[in-house]
């Protein structure tokens, strides 16, 4: 379609003379498109938007520069002689942007003053259409007042006269766009001059007022039709242009000053109509069949040929149905993104619709396309999806991160310029027959970063399939980058505030015995969602696009559904995807009535009784040779508060921690805090384990739970020292706790991951010993068994911790956001010196 297309353009408008006027209109849309989203992007105070320009102070309007622009262009066209080829092209287009920018501030100059943003300033939108349809009439073969020759005879004159007064009839009667485009199509000046006039005009001011059944039927069919018109005219104003600001009344700007009411507070909208989730529906629906479509035609050939023989020629497949990896991507992509309701996915998918529908109403115009049903069906279904995304707007809420587009654009021009060049040499490189020009090359590569369909010839490039094959999933990456950076949900910048810690802290007093992993929740990297009452909140961060909580909830049960459905809120509104880590089982169930979410066993938590606890008996034998041996080496350990400790000291044993940290990345989420050493943290326990010669071979902090128990937070010792050290501390903890010691009657040790997995089964079969000896592998990189040995030496009580999650399409996401927070993966890079708000 494309190839016949260009031809088209070629035969209809180049070879015909009218390609500077085409040059003109495209000038005249791009430049009010574009000052229109510059406008909007100043009026919502976009930081990285340069904003208005204001030399000195004094605000330029960009009706300057369309002036300007106007009277270059067009002095220097009356200026070239001969055949201005293609500067008149060039021209035509500047003057096309002068127009523009000089027609979307009609309505300063008609009233004088600056009405943009005002119900008024809808004139220069009114006076932007006008031009648009005149210009497209005229590029169409359609003349002003019939047409006329050099030399008019007399019935042309008649007919010219004839059709004006047909016009003012019109124009007087109200009907200002009839009899406007009436001066262009005789035949709207003729049903216009016909037709009742509008109640408010001046022909029914003058003819009407002694026909009172007449002005009746005017009044009704200005109820029924000409409303409706108009609302819908508003609607898609307020789309293309932004909505205006509210008109003040003239009375109350006469008064005296008064000063500005205080903003509502923000109130939720209410649920789109189940109308409009419908039609969302559809266009998800309608990309994920062109994404499955498009992928067959890449991945199979015989698919592939089929498609691009209906694309060549004459016909024209709907939007986004292209043989490619890079379509298929974007296409899956935006149906992703708009089933998570983002605004960003729904301006993209918005524009591709709109691309597409305006140029297959352009090869309709044209008889050779309008002949085959085929491309009736693909306008129709393009059609539908554009009128599907107009019909669903209000479903499509959740706005995107700041700064999103400015670099979603410079990786794409950038990313974009690189493999264009790269691709035109390796086009070159690897022609069969000869080296095409670099224009050639890099115009074939440019294609084919986008689809592998021949859809558009490029000279006699011929290059093996490899070569397209290579260059297209360059082109998917780069996509697949670009739509990354612009579809990012916010990455959640809201910490914890002080005043958010204390209100925690006042929780965990009344019910921190509930959940071991209730303390946690006061790390300041996590934000928080109280319920109404504030009598419960869920912790949790952003990681990678997924509002990950962790725990139960905190506060009273009866108050946690308020605080689960204000978490589920903020994320609906973010397209954060909702999900649990280490839930127990009372906070699973609850978030699985409140928040409808799935459960999956991901562990258990190992918790040991101090009371019952012994190093006696047959099953604790390497546990007490451990301990043993340790002791008989002269290690000793002092447990005490954190608050006991002296800050010297204290802060030496800091020192020492950071040092004994296995890598440079701090682990741990939902089982640790993330900070030693805060004065707000006093009631931790810490405990040494010390040599013969006094000096700290190893150190445990635990966090309380509750007012008798604790909870293993951070886990250090020096490498070079004996083996043992922290089995050695923790039976020594508990014994002190068990004897009388600190007032401990419950520890939670270390979370074990896929438990069930590594203890011995008896008659284990085929599919869980497959799925042992993955973990034993993975163990190589991260400690799943070792952690499990490790903790079953206790013999604890086994406490089953979930994960929830809303969808299973959501698993793989929600698994790479829980090993990024709990830093078993790390993102890449550059190093920028040491932060320096650690704690």
């Amino acid at each position: 379609m494309w190839q016949s297309l260009l031809d088209a353009y070629r035969d209809r408008i180049v070879d015909t003379g009218r390609e500077p006027l085409f040059l003109l209109l495209l000038g005249l849309v791009l430049a009010f498109l574009f000052i229109r989203i510059s406008t909007r992007l100043i009026r919502a105070q976009v930081r990285w938007w340069p904003g208005n320009v204001t030399p000195g102070g004094l605000h330029i309007h960009h009706v300057v520069f369309g002036q300007a622009l106007l009277l270059i262009c067009g002095v220097a066209a009356f200026a070239l002689r001969g055949d201005g080829g293609a500067w008149w092209n060039l021209l035509g287009f500047g003057f096309g942007v002068g127009c523009g920018l000089v027609l979307d501030e009609f309505a300063l100059v008609l009233h004088l003053k600056d009405v943009y943003w005002s119900t008024q300033g809808r004139t220069s939108v009114d006076a932007v259409m006008l031009a648009v349809a005149t210009i497209g009439l005229l590029l169409l073969g359609e003349l002003p007042l019939g047409g006329f020759a050099r030399h008019p005879d007399g019935p042309t004159l008649a007919g010219a006269v004839v059709l004006l007064a047909l016009v003012v009839v019109s124009l007087l009667k109200g009907k200002t766009w009839t009899g406007l485009l009436g001066i262009m199509l005789w035949p709207l000046a003729v049903v216009g001059a016909l037709r009742l006039a509008r109640p408010q005009s001046p022909w029914a001011r003058w003819r009407y007022r002694s026909r009172p059944r007449r002005l009746a039927r005017a009044e009704r069919r200005e109820e029924r039709i000409h409303r409706r018109l108009v609302a819908a005219k508003t609607t898609v104003y307020d789309l293309l242009a932004g909505t205006p600001d509210a008109d003040l009344d003239p009375a109350a700007a006469v008064g005296p000053a008064q000063p500005a009411p205080a903003p509502p507070p923000a109130v939720e909208p209410p649920p789109p109509a189940p109308w409009r989730l419908r039609c969302a529906a559809f266009a998800q629906w309608y990309l994920r069949i062109a994404t499955v479509i498009d992928l067959l035609g890449a991945l199979v050939a015989p698919f592939r040929t089929q498609v691009a023989r209906v694309d060549r020629g004459e016909y024209f497949t709907p939007a986004l149905v292209t043989p490619g990896f890079t379509t298929a991507l974007l296409a899956g992509l935006l149906a992703v993104m708009l089933r998570r309701r983002k605004r960003a996915a729904w301006i993209a998918a918005l524009a591709v619709a709109l691309v597409h529908a305006a140029l297959f109403a352009l090869a309709l115009a044209f008889p050779e396309f309008r002949a085959h049903p085929f491309n009736w069906v693909s306008a129709a279904l393009t059609l539908a999806l554009l009128l599907a995304l107009l019909l669903g707007r209000p479903v499509f809420r959740v706005r995107g991160g700041r700064g999103n587009l400015p670099l979603a654009a410079a990786v794409l021009l950038a990313g974009g310029a690189l493999l264009t060049g790269l691709g035109a040499a390796a086009v070159r490189l690897a022609h069969a027959d000869g080296e095409p020009s670099w224009g050639e090359a890099a115009r074939y590569g440019l294609l084919r970063l986008v689809t592998l369909s021949g859809v558009v010839r490029v000279g006699d490039v011929d290059v093996p399939r490899w070569t397209d094959l290579t260059l297209n999933l360059l082109g998917t990456a780069l996509l697949l980058l670009t739509l990354r950076i612009l579809l990012r949900s916010p990455r959640g910048g809201e910490r914890q505030s002080p005043e958010d810690e204390a209100a925690l802290r006042r929780l965990l007093e009344r019910h921190g015995d509930r959940d071991s992993l209730g303390y946690f929740a006061l790390r300041r990297d996590k934000s928080v969602c109280f319920s109404a009452s504030g009598k419960a909140a869920v912790a949790y961060r952003v990681v990678n696009g997924v509002a990950l909580a962790s725990g139960d909830p905190l506060g009273d049960p009866e108050a946690w559904p308020g605080a689960i459905e204000e978490w589920q809120r903020q994320a609906r509104a973010h397209a954060w995807i909702p999900a649990v880590t280490g839930a127990g089982e009372h906070g699973g169930t609850v978030y699985a009535r409140v928040a409808g979410l799935r459960a999956l066993h991901l562990g258990d938590e190992a918790v040991v009784e101090t009371a019952g606890f012994t190093l006696d008996g047959r099953e604790m034998r390497g546990l007490r040779q451990t301990c043993n041996r340790v002791a008989r080496a002269g290690y000793r350990v002092v447990v005490r508060r954190h608050r006991d400790l002296p800050a010297e000291e204290f802060a030496d044993l800091v020192r020492l921690a950071d040092a004994w940290r296995h890598g440079r990345t701090e682990r741990g989420f939902s089982m640790a805090l993330g900070r030693l050493g805060d004065p707000a943290d006093g009631d931790c326990l810490l405990a040494e384990c010390r040599d013969e010669a006094g000096r700290t071979a190893a150190l445990l902090s635990f966090v309380p739970w509750g007012p008798d128990g604790l909870s293993l937070d951070l886990m250090r010792r020096d490498r070079e020292s004996d083996n043992g050290l922290v089995e050695y501390t923790v039976v020594r903890l508990l014994e002190q706790a068990r004897d009388g010691g600190p007032a401990v009657r419950r520890v939670s040790l270390n979370f074990a991951m896929f438990r069930e997995v590594f203890e011995e089964r008896l008659g284990a079969g085929p599919v869980l010993r497959l799925w042992r000896g993955v973990l034993r592998f993975l163990s190589r990189w991260w400690q799943l068994e070792s952690l499990y040995r490790a903790n079953a030496r206790y013999r604890p009580h086994w406490v089953p911790r979930y994960v929830l999650y809303e969808k299973a399409s959501e698993l793989p996401a929600i698994g790479v956001a829980n090993a990024l927070a709990e830093g078993f993966l790390t993102r890449p890079r550059l190093r920028r010196g040491r932060r320096a708000d650690r704690t």
